[in-house]
């Protein structure tokens, strides 16, 4: 008899992306574009090292262990404001000061391979890095 695998793979990757939603506060535009400058930061940090000929597996598994805990800083900052009733103002405010220390980052891989970038787009990153700081 041939079992059908397509429900038990559909039970574990919705009750995932269920669980994940919870712990995150959701999927709103600031999760997605936190993630989408978290997966090019790694990319840039990826090129930069090809760039400059530093690339190790270890430096980039050291990488995405960085980017695990800080996934964990945003769990931790939407218990705490599930745990406060505060909406969602920690959660948000770590989610902009963590996307601000990523456009930062991307920056300095771009500027290890000789790419100039507009100084608006770093004043923006920084000042994102600043609220999120508490300043």
């Amino acid at each position: 008899m041939k079992h059908n695998t397509d429900t038990l793979y559909s039970s574990i990757v919705g009750g995932g992306t269920v669980v994940t939603s919870y712990l995150l506060g959701g999927f709103d535009q600031l999760i997605l574009a936190y993630f989408v400058l978290m997966a090019s930061d790694y990319l840039t940090g990826i090129l930069s090292g090809f760039y400059t000929k530093s690339i190790s597996s270890k430096t980039a598994a050291k990488g995405l262990l960085k980017k695990g805990a800080m996934i964990v800083l945003v769990i931790v900052a939407n218990q705490l404001d599930i745990v406060t009733g505060s909406g969602d103002v920690a959660r948000n405010g770590m989610i902009m000061f963590l996307i601000g220390l990523e456009g930062i980052s991307i920056f300095e891989n771009l500027g290890k391979m000789g790419v100039k970038v507009p100084t608006f787009l770093s004043q923006a990153f920084s000042q994102l890095k600043d609220k999120g700081d508490g300043k």
